[in-house]
């Protein structure tokens, strides 16, 4: 099979749909690629979105642009099993969005003015409801997906309930809650029921998450933050307990956290 690349957006796509059908074809495809489902699927969309999101971070634009083709090969082989197993032709889809982006910008492709950002997600929420007949959330926390990660979830859902006026006074009254938290994880410890540990300490990362919140911090962008210096300090024990001959389970703690504390200093 001849494959002519396009040199333009239109045609690179029809080629990677060609190939696509080409993967998926229950005669002559790729035994792999047959089998797969859009639930077998979503696990390596999710995976090539945080490598998406790494090169992002990284500033690597070539590395950039092949994660960013990952998501183009996945999203449009699971829109191609929608056209196989519920007649749902990948066109539409794609007009679909079109269709929906023209609809809900009409001071862009029609002759609606706007004022700010705020006008335009005022249209955008009336457009939903009046026009596309959206059905209103039964609560205000419904638009945040429940299959959210939950340090996300829990972020998004308490910036909304202060935006509805749900929200703490002051700074001190925060972080006794995260206090009280704390002590009924340490009393659920004490009484060693899975469960109601679980349950506390649950309750104390959400304080915590609040907290961030309050002080204007992303918790999502300081764990992966702390994530990444943790990475970086402990790929310094490694790298010296290696240049010494030493496997790392023989390593004493000692020892292990001397590298540590030379790291630190290192890499402030």
């Amino acid at each position: 099979m001849e494959i002519k690349y396009g040199k333009n957006a239109a045609k690179a796509f029809e080629t990677l749909l060609v190939i696509i059908t080409k993967l998926r074809n229950p005669d002559d495809g790729c035994p792999w690629d047959k089998k797969q489902t859009i639930s077998t699927l979503l696990p390596h969309v999710l995976e090539e979105t945080y490598e998406c999101i790494d090169a992002v971070h990284n500033k690597d634009t070539e590395n950039l642009s092949e994660e960013i083709g990952d998501l183009y090969l996945l999203i449009t082989m699971i829109s191609y099993i929608l056209e196989q197993t519920e007649q749902i032709p990948v066109y539409e889809t794609i007009n679909g969005i079109s269709k929906k982006l023209i609809r809900r910008h009409p001071h862009v492709f029609g002759n609606l003015k706007v004022n700010n950002a705020n006008d335009v997600i005022a249209i955008w929420n009336n457009v939903k409801t009046e026009i596309e007949k959206k059905p209103q959330k039964d609560s205000l926390l419904d638009s945040v997906p429940l299959s959210t990660p939950p340090l996300e979830r829990s972020y998004s859902m308490q910036k909304i309930a202060s935006k509805a006026g749900f929200d703490w006074n002051n700074s001190h009254d925060v972080f006794k809650k995260i206090t009280e938290e704390i002590t009924e994880f340490e009393d659920a410890l004490e009484s060693e029921n899975s469960e109601e540990m679980a349950a506390e300490f649950g309750d104390v990362l959400f304080s915590l998450i609040n907290a961030a919140r309050f002080a204007g911090i992303d918790p999502v962008k300081a764990l992966h933050r702390t994530n990444q210096k943790f990475a970086n300090r402990f790929k310094y024990i490694e790298k010296q307990l290696k240049e010494r001959g030493i496997k790392i389970d023989d390593a004493s703690i000692e020892l292990m956290e001397t590298f540590w504390q030379e790291a630190k200093k290192l890499q402030k």
